[in-house]
């Protein structure tokens, strides 16, 4: 396949926007950028990672580079809150006139590729704040929370990431149960259990629970077990889980020796804990898990999506999503 193909197929998600409903052409088309992802860019593929510039990140560079200048530029109705996917992990979300940067990284810097100039501080500049759940580089990117201390907005990671900085009264600590309030949102960190780690202290990570002004509320888990202490406030209303990608231990892996469940007995367990009114599956098709052999694994989120009652939906890097409290209810 050609990078004309990979355009086409993104050229089917742009046709059909996310709308937490189910849809044909925007599952056919994940399952052909995955494989189209699988197939060119390992070690030796024909759009190899060590290629400089490197073609395929030019097409996802230049549709991040459009959601941001979006984001900065766009008016939203009272009552809408709106999420954007940047790459990975990473979700900005407006409410208001407030964005919300959830593990935002400008692009990967495990490459030699170059970085647009200004491209980490025209980010910096559009967020108003930047919560950062651990300290992978594909979720936590020093050069942002840098730019974005020096520009006095607040840069909130878990209390251990957070004592390699100097003392900066913008820069917050997230232990387990901290909260903030500002720019009219409430913000509450929970510390949890990395993805395939047996301990907390193996890997600090705090996951946020926000409620915008709007009274829209969310719980983003960056790379999250979520079927280890995953909670929300008692009683608190959640609208939305991002849930991360795959398999969150070797219990709910497929054909280890140690599974006791599958990736939907694991979803139910998060499920029953946070009761969200809808999700929005995460971490899909990260460049470099490819590079070493991972699946894309957008199949596993289009199984899920088909097999839960509830409202959920896989998005494409720079694409967005509206978040009125009437579609997710």
């Amino acid at each position: 396949m050609t990078l004309n193909d990979l355009k086409k197929f993104i050229g089917v998600l742009d046709a059909n926007p996310p709308t937490f409903q189910k849809s044909a052409p925007r599952s056919k088309a994940f399952l052909r950028i995955a494989k189209f992802l699988e197939d060119t860019v390992k070690p030796g593929g024909s759009y190899d990672l060590d290629l400089n510039p490197h073609p395929v990140w030019q097409i996802i560079e230049a549709r991040l580079a459009a959601a941001i200048d979006e984001i900065g530029t766009s008016e939203l109705s009272d009552d809408e809150v709106v999420a954007w996917q940047m790459y990975n992990d990473g979700v900005i979300i407006k409410s208001g006139e407030v964005i919300i940067g959830l593990d935002v990284i400008p692009m990967p810097r495990s490459h030699a590729w170059a970085e647009p100039p200004g491209l980490t501080e025209r980010i910096a500049g559009t967020l108003d704040l930047l919560l950062i759940t651990h300290p992978h580089a594909d979720h936590y990117d020093h050069p942002l929370a840098r730019a974005c201390l020096q520009m006095g907005k607040p840069v909130v990671m878990p209390e251990i990431v957070a004592r390699e900085w100097e003392i900066d009264s913008n820069l917050h600590r997230a232990a387990d149960g901290w909260s903030l309030d500002v720019d009219d949102l409430s913000i509450v960190a929970h510390q949890g259990f990395h993805v395939w780690r047996e301990t907390m202290e193996e890997l600090p990570l705090a996951y946020y629970e926000v409620t915008c002004q709007q009274g829209f509320s969310f719980v983003f888990g960056g790379d999250v077990d979520c079927t280890k202490r995953v909670a929300r406030t008692p009683g608190k209303r959640i609208d939305l889980l991002f849930l991360p990608w795959r398999n969150p231990n070797k219990a709910y892996e497929d054909n280890h020796p140690d599974q006791i469940g599958t990736t939907l007995d694991a979803v139910r367990i998060a499920l029953s804990r946070i009761e969200p009114a809808a999700l929005i599956f995460e971490h899909y098709a990260e460049l470099d898990h490819v590079s070493e052999g991972l699946p894309a694994s957008y199949e596993i989120a289009l199984d899920l999506k088909a097999r839960l009652s509830l409202p959920s939906e896989l998005m494409f890097w720079g694409e967005k999503i509206a978040l009125r409290k009437a579609a997710t209810h």
